[in-house]
């Protein structure tokens, strides 16, 4: 064999060599990041816990279902770099189905957490369905600490339904629940505590709690913030 041919040859190798680096360096620097995600899917109007309730990720693509305790586990995996988004199908037959659209950031490493799913059964009104993301750093999947967790997601619930019921048939902006008093526009809430508290209205008329009612009505509020200032401690915007 010539020299010419044994330096084709040896070019062809050394290419080879090259490329077959190259792609097990970038499988190497895409390692799967894992999402495990474990929760309950439960009826949204009675907590219980709702079997054989169908989680599909991207494309229809099936990732698991509940067990007779409402308790589901599943992985996401992302081979990409980068940010990692994804949805969630939850579905049962006779409830309504959630899409939850779920954008995490670039994590590194993966994550894992616990999520709540309520559905709303077809047809029924008076509670809506509910999605609650309880802790992204969680290292207990087990069924044991998502019924532990599920504590908080069944007090928000409960403070929710009251908030409801509190809002209904009227446009009040300063509410009572339980003793304890909060500005609440269209989609929000913030806790204040007094009802003399001093709440700054368009950067320019100063209302004391108790006269918020009489002031402005719920629908007009476009945002509403806490302030760090001396004397005043809230913001309403209505523009």
């Amino acid at each position: 064999m010539n020299k010419i041919l044994i330096a084709r040859f040896s070019l062809v190798a050394l290419l080879s060599i090259l490329t077959a680096t190259q792609l097990f360096a970038k499988k190497r620097d895409g390692i799967a990041r894992n999402i495990n995600i474990a929760g309950l899917v439960v009826d949204s109007k009675t907590l219980q816990p709702i079997e054989a309730a169908n989680i599909y990720g991207a494309d229809e693509q099936p990732l698991g279902k509940t067990d007779a305790k409402g308790y589901y586990k599943i992985t996401l995996s992302f081979t990409a770099d980068g940010e990692m988004k994804f949805k969630l199908k939850i579905s049962k037959k006779g409830y309504n189905t959630i899409v939850q659209s779920e954008h995490w950031g670039s994590l590194s490493n993966g994550a894992n957490a616990l999520m709540y799913f309520g559905l709303d059964k077809a047809g029924a009104s008076g509670s809506d369905s509910f999605s609650k993301l309880v802790n992204n750093s969680v290292t207990d999947l087990g069924y044991g600490n998502v019924l532990k967790n599920f504590d908080s997601v069944k007090a928000g619930k409960t403070f929710a339904d009251k908030l409801t019921e509190a809002k209904a048939g009227n446009q009040d902006v300063l509410i009572k629940i339980d003793d304890k008093l909060y500005i609440v526009d269209k989609s929000g809430w913030i806790a204040i505590s007094s009802a003399k508290d001093s709440i700054l209205i368009n950067k320019k008329q100063l209302v004391i709690a108790d006269h918020l009612n009489s002031t402005i009505k719920r629908k007009d509020i476009k945002s509403m913030t806490p302030l760090n200032l001396k004397n005043t401690k809230f913001a309403i915007y209505t523009k």
